[in-house]
């Protein structure tokens, strides 16, 4: 009889999600636990006639809290190579599911993609084009693209637009139920039109027509048609951009978590986090370290899958989707199944892995670039301040938290131990701070100085609105990072008083409306070589 300890520095993590799993490295530090919630019953009363007073007490186990876990990753682009094959390694003629992308593109990925994706929408993952999209269900709209314009419109006009709505109609959209989306058209002196998305609804696919018919653009000039784009993720051979606008929802994509512990040796022992949802990321500027994200969320359960898993050295034939596979005869991969079948590529499916063997995607926090410029609108309507164009700060360290502020419910029935059923979205929330040193300039008037000074002369306006970029690995640099925040408000920097004087300012990133989940964006630029 053999005794198995495990250690945290031999497992791995692996996120599986529409049958498809991806191998998600991550550091030393993970954490996963679920705890009970118990109601205590005491006695509490008085002597009786032979000196007695009873004191005991009973315990109740009500429920189940829901799962919790922790984990870290660096923050790793990459661009898609074409050669990579399933088994996770590099071969001429190669292509299958251990890749990050087509058989044909070299677009921009990142190792951590799928935490993202899953954090900020409802995606679906497209296992013929090896990308993201929303599928049945739509989402957000992105963008719009003037098909038909129309001409001799009334000019110097501002219409305001509800979709779905009187004169409009919605077309190539499938079975979706698109609506609460809101359209401005405006025109010029000569009567062109232009048009903007102020409300970004729900339930739009790309490639959907939005058609305003003539009456509701001043009776003339002709219907105008729009085309919807509506993606939380693109990529291409330059970037690859996420953003958060399809996050207004009562609950995100879930995922399940499974972490291999005592990974390619005796005495494997797999957990897996059903129902997972990601909580919150938060990436730390520590200025002699590697770009690191911190994420957290919470989960149904927490059950040993360890009996439910195939660990042998020939494939199995699988009797439906879902099912975990470890094939010990190729160095432990891991593999899930799409449907009945024994055969890799079509019913099993290795782990994308795409990324997680390069050396040179990982990005210096030292290089970190920060620019700050009041927005453009703000800056002209205020009279209070002279704010300057832009502010020359070097910072020393920061941090950028975007939350989800998640709760599980858990039914309160009496007589059984009650159990996570589904997560509910909270308040969504971005917030961060970056440090610098308090410097001043006699030949210039935008160091951090001036941009205390500003702020706190600013008496009249309650709500600021400032652009801010962080640049992780550098400007335009590759690899690198770029979290974009357009609205973002600034408390007044504090003091901080060490050998070198420093600045600390909090800010909070705030979407084009109350209503809108455009407060960030995200923009990954991978090696421009292939590894």
């Amino acid at each position: 009889m053999a005794e198995f300890l495990h250690f945290s520095r031999d497992s791995r993590m692996y996120l599986v999600k529409d049958n498809r799993a991806w191998f998600i490295p991550v550091l030393d530090g993970f954490s996963f636990s679920q705890a009970t919630n118990a109601s205590e019953i005491t006695l509490n009363e008085m002597e009786d006639a032979s000196g007695r007073s009873r004191r005991g007490r009973k315990m109740f186990t009500d429920s189940l809290s829901a799962a919790e876990f922790s984990f870290s990753t660096y923050a790793r682009p990459f661009k898609h190579n074409t050669a990579y094959n399933a088994t996770g390694s590099l071969a001429s003629g190669g292509g299958g599911a251990g890749k990050a992308g087509n058989g044909s593109a070299t677009n921009m990925h990142a190792v951590e993609e799928a935490l993202w994706v899953c954090m900020g929408s409802k995606n679906d993952y497209n296992t013929s084009t090896y990308a993201w999209n929303h599928g049945t269900t739509g989402g957000a709209i992105t963008s719009l693209a003037m098909t038909t314009p129309g001409t001799a419109r009334p000019a110097n006009k501002t219409y305001t637009i509800a979709v779905p709505g009187t004169g409009v109609t919605i077309g190539s959209n499938s079975s979706n139920v698109a609506a609460s989306a809101v359209v401005t058209v405006t025109t010029d002196g000569s009567g062109a039109a232009t048009a903007v998305i102020t409300d970004r609804g729900i339930g739009f696919r790309t490639g959907a027509t939005i058609t305003i018919a003539q009456s509701q653009l001043g009776g003339q000039g002709g219907n105008m048609v729009l085309t919807v784009t509506s993606e939380a993720f693109t990529t291409d051979t330059t970037d690859l951009d996420i953003n958060f606008f399809d996050s207004n929802r009562s609950s995100l994509s879930t995922f399940d978590l499974y972490f291999v512990l005592s990974d390619r040796s005796p005495g494997l022992l797999v957990y897996k986090i059903a129902n997972s949802v990601i909580n919150e990321a938060s990436v730390d500027f520590d200025i002699d370290g590697i770009a690191t994200i911190n994420w957290s969320g919470f989960g149904s359960q927490i059950t040993d899958f360890t009996s439910s898993v195939t660990v042998d050295t020939s494939t199995p034939s699988a009797t439906a989707a879902g099912q975990i596979f470890i094939d010990t005869d190729e160095n432990y991969s891991f593999y899930v199944s799409s449907g009945s079948g024994s055969t890799k590529g079509t019913h099993w499916h290795h782990a994308i892995d795409e990324g997680t063997k390069d050396t040179g995607n990982f990005l210096r926090n030292r290089l970190t670039q920060l620019s700050i410029a009041p927005d453009a609108t703000f800056d002209t309507n205020n009279t209070d301040v002279d704010y300057e164009d832009s502010y020359s700060v070097a910072i020393t360290s920061g941090n950028i938290t975007i939350s989800n502020n998640i709760t599980f419910l858990t039914p309160e029935e009496i007589g059984r131990v009650n159990q996570p059923i589904e997560h509910v979205t909270g308040t969504r929330t971005v917030t961060g701070s970056f440090n610098c040193y308090l410097g001043s300039s006699d030949a210039a008037t935008n160091k951090s100085k001036n941009l205390f000074e500003d702020l706190v002369q600013d008496t009249e306006t309650v709500i600021n609105e400032f652009e801010l970029q962080f640049n992780v690995g550098g400007t335009g640099a590759t690899p690198g990072l770029e979290f974009k925040i357009d609205r973002c408000h600034l408390e007044i920097p504090s003091h901080s008083i060490d050998d070198v004087i420093s600045l600390e300012t909090n800010f909070h990133g705030l979407g084009s409306s109350i209503g809108e989940a455009d407060e960030i964006e995200l923009k990954y630029r991978g090696p421009t070589s292939l590894a």
